[in-house]
């Protein structure tokens, strides 16, 4: 079969990169596009190269002359920081958070890759058998409607994520969409599952799969563990890894756009670092952008214990770091299955979780960022039970996603597009 893997995020790439190396062992043509919504060298090109993906991928799109050049500037950036230690890349995040002026356009992201991706879906790639999308980025519906308008099937990974409100936002339009334009859908768990036959989705058209991410994480981490690097890369940023750490991150944007939500996850944040915990907070551009913006950078950064880090280019060092964490504190949904995967506990940092099964499970608490109290007392829950809870069970599969989803690839080759009405 002739498969495309379209990622555009750096979780994209993560959780899709178990699917390439899969359908590559099992002799499959392996179609890499990426769609450049992430393009910095460690939301992008750091990832494929971490994760062993040939770079650069067959094809890509939305690429305009400003972010070949991003993609460029942030390679030499991180090169020279390796070298040198001179700062570079924050340099670069802290130029472009100057000259920023609002936060992307998911308008304007997604009529773009949509306009790309009709090209090669009307030409180079009409003949492919079937197109993965992945999750609930802009890529994904993205992606899902320009092969579904083209006719070509789509398979859809993490088919079913619901919270049944507008949040998180976009995210919710994303997924909803994607789910609508797909054949196949590959459902983490039988919630996600449920979701999608209440919607009325094909129950022969559903699989229950567990969750990708399973098989990156652990792969990462035992590749970080065996490469020796990732304490190093961390105690250069001046990470003491004898005292407790907490990977903290806040990108959705209810809260970056929110004054009151941003101002109590970054007051929370000071507050764990003022009781003696180092908070290493992986910020994405927009959240430069919301701390800049209400007046929170510079009291971020006078907290000693707040490390402010924009450019870890290898996932497996983001899961050496996560293992080595009392808690993670993020509004990802995809770190909250990483946490699980890797029984780190975690504080969800959102009124709502398209991620349940976590909570469910016992490895997630839900802290609504309505107040630095609210949040606190998660944070408080997390350390009191946190051996308790490193013993939960992981509610996302057992690493084995990868081959249950080509099983099923495999069994539908050449029926791919179902209609209802056939003349007979």
């Amino acid at each position: 079969m002739k498969v495309v893997i379209v990622t555009g995020t750096r979780p994209d790439i993560i959780k899709m990169a178990p699917l390439y190396w899969e359908g590559r062992k099992r002799g499959h043509e392996m179609v890499l596009v990426h769609a450049a919504q992430h393009f910095p060298y460690h939301l992008f090109q750091g990832v494929y190269e971490d994760l062993e993906l040939p770079f650069p991928p067959r094809h890509m799109v939305y690429s305009s002359a400003v972010k070949r050049a991003g993609i460029v500037a942030s390679k030499f950036a991180f090169e020279l920081d390796k070298r040198f230690g001179w700062g570079t890349s924050k340099s670069l995040e802290e130029v472009a958070t100057r000259v920023t002026e609002a936060r992307p356009n998911p308008a304007a992201t997604v009529a773009h890759i949509m306009l790309g991706l009709n090209n090669l879906f009307r030409g180079t790639l009409k003949d492919a058998d079937i197109v993965l999308v992945h999750g609930d980025t802009l890529t994904c519906m993205a992606a899902g409607l320009s092969a579904h308008l083209n006719l070509i099937p789509v398979g859809h990974v993490e088919a079913g994520l619901r919270t049944f409100s507008r949040e998180p936002f976009p995210e919710q339009t994303d997924t909803r969409t994607a789910d609508a334009c797909s054949d196949l859908f590959f459902a983490a768990t039988k919630t996600n599952e449920g979701n999608l036959l209440r919607e009325g989705f094909s129950r022969s058209r559903i699989f229950t799969v567990g969750n990708t991410v399973v098989d990156a994480a652990e792969w990462a981490a035992k590749k970080a563990g065996a490469r020796g690097e990732s304490r190093a890369f961390f105690e250069r940023l001046g990470v003491d890894f004898a005292r407790p750490i907490v990977y903290f991150s806040s990108h959705r944007r209810e809260n970056l756009m929110h004054r009151e939500r941003f101002e109590a996850i970054s007051n929370a944040a000071i507050r764990l670092a003022q009781q003696g915990h180092q908070v290493l907070w992986s910020v994405r551009p927009g959240t430069f952008v919301a701390l800049a913006q209400y007046g929170l950078l510079e009291k971020v950064r006078m907290e000693g214990n707040i490390f402010l880090v924009s450019d870890i280019p290898r996932y497996s060092d983001i899961m050496f770091l996560l293992s080595k964490s009392l808690f993670v504190a993020t509004d990802s949904g995809s770190m909250q299955e990483e946490a699980c995967a890797l029984r780190v506990p975690c504080v969800s940092l959102r009124f709502v979780t398209d991620r349940p099964e976590s909570v469910e499970a016992g490895v997630t608490v839900l802290a609504k960022p309505s107040s630095v109290g609210n949040i606190a007392k998660a944070f408080e829950v997390v350390k009191r039970d946190n051996a308790r809870m490193r013993r939960m069970k992981n509610p996302y599969g057992n690493g084995n996603s990868s081959g249950l989803i080509f099983d099923a690839l495999e069994k539908f080759e050449g029926r791919l597009i179902e209609w209802e009405h056939r003349t007979r």
